[in-house]
């Protein structure tokens, strides 16, 4: 890249062109003369763009005051624009030239043109979007926002709401130091300023990196400390935690039990009176337990809805089989050698009669078969009961649609009889309340 120049003209112009307050800017012209010295010092003439910048930045390094910090980087920023302008260099040159990326670049004439023309921000921001390295508004100069928009030159540094135009900066502390420095340097032609501003930069990234190890550190604290806690907080809780299981880790073991006989190391001393009651008692066999137990049988009555439910002959209905007696009984309680499994269903219901209709029809549709003699809902005092072979691919789902028929409770039970292959036994019981 070509240098570029500035004359003695050109910076007067870009003086007058940031269209500065001085009688504010010097305390009403109290400090009107160390200004225009100041400004001097800090623009020579016959020098390069980039020693210009460089010296910007280095006063804006130096500063200490937020205000005097703030208003180097204003006059920065007015001084790119100035050269975007009056010396028509693209994106990229004045990137390189600023020390900055083509999109902060962007951003500042972005800016700076959208407060003259607000009417264009739709435009100037297609003309100055920067979204990768090889986008073709990285070369984009003032001459073609001219020929698009039909923009003439005369543009004004500063508008009338611009305050950074009138700071008093010569009432900062910082900025006679700065006054200083440049004059010193100025006269020490040995100064270079390039060598500064390097190593004012390398400052600054030894600082983020600092920054950054710092919060790299504090957050592995705190995730530690967060993890410590979660533990400690885990242990707190088990501890407050009890289960209902016997213990007896309390019991001393140490101890073993150990009969104590009363009369154990005693020597009984009786008397002759009294050995001759003894034998007397026994002579009598006081000590012989006479009672006779006697056994009660409990005893039933049966009601009989008429004599001709009378057996016609007693002794051969002490042989017969009830109807709602089964051939083989059993097979529900839990057996302690069984393997195979079987199911009671303990319903209690308002309606049974309903009930029982409901569970035929679960029966029909899952193809369930009666275990013995006795027809399934058969009505027998105290309520109802089935008797049933379930297929075992269908026995979850079959216990599921029972149990939603009526509120039951379903008990499971080890057994040794066996039905069909494939089956399981199922009693339900329905008790009308």
């Amino acid at each position: 890249m070509e240098k570029i120049l500035l004359t003695e003209e050109e910076l007067i112009n870009f003086k007058q062109w940031l269209e500065l307050n001085l009688e504010s800017i010097s305390w009403e012209g109290r400090y009107i003369e160390e200004f225009n010295s100041f400004w001097d010092e800090l623009f020579l003439v016959g020098k390069e763009v980039d020693f210009h910048i460089s010296r910007i930045l280095y006063a804006r390094e130096k500063a200490t005051s937020g205000p005097l910090i703030t208003w180097f980087n204003w006059l920065y920023e007015k001084f790119l624009c100035y050269l975007f302008l009056y010396k028509d260099v693209s994106l990229r040159e004045l990137g390189k030239l600023g020390g900055l990326s083509e999109r902060k670049v962007s951003l500042i004439l972005r800016d700076f043109f959208i407060e003259r023309y607000p009417h264009l921000e739709d435009s100037l921001n297609d003309n100055f979007q920067v979204g990768t390295i090889v986008s073709s508004n990285l070369y984009l100069k003032f001459s073609d926002l001219k020929k698009t928009f039909g923009l003439n030159s005369g543009f004004r540094g500063s508008l009338e709401d611009e305050i950074l135009t009138s700071l008093e900066i010569t009432l900062y502390p910082d900025w006679q130091n700065i006054f200083q420095l440049l004059k010193k340097m100025n006269k020490e032609h040995g100064v270079k300023l390039d060598s500064l501003v390097k190593k004012a930069t390398f400052k600054r990234q030894v600082k983020f990196f600092q920054e950054l190890a710092l919060l790299f550190i504090i957050g592995g604290l705190v995730i530690f400390s967060i993890k410590v806690g979660n533990k400690y907080y885990e242990d707190y809780l088990v501890k407050k935690i009890s289960l209902f299981e016997p213990n007896f880790f309390w019991l001393d073991k140490s101890l073993t039990f150990k009969s104590k006989d009363p009369l154990a190391g005693k020597e009984v001393e009786l008397s002759y009176k009294e050995l001759e009651k003894l034998e007397k008692l026994e002579s009598q066999k006081v000590f012989e337990d006479n009672l006779s137990t006697k056994r009660f049988d409990v005893e039933s009555d049966v009601v009989l809805t008429s004599v001709d439910a009378l057996p016609k002959d007693f002794k051969v209905a002490g042989l017969e089989q009830s109807d709602y007696e089964e051939v083989r009984k059993g097979g529900y309680r839990d057996s302690r050698y069984g393997r195979r499994k079987a199911y009671r269903v303990m319903m209690t219901s308002v309606n049974p009669k309903l009930t029982k209709n409901k569970l035929i029809d679960v029966l029909k549709y899952f193809d369930v078969k009666q275990v013995d003699n006795v027809k399934p809902g058969t009505n027998i005092p105290g309520g109802l009961y089935f008797n049933l072979y379930v297929p075992r691919k269908k026995l979850k789902e079959f216990l599921s649609r029972v149990s939603s028929v009526e509120e039951s409770t379903i008990l499971e039970s080890k057994t040794v009889f066996g039905g069909p292959y494939g089956t399981n036994k199922v009693f339900i019981w329905i008790k009308g309340i």
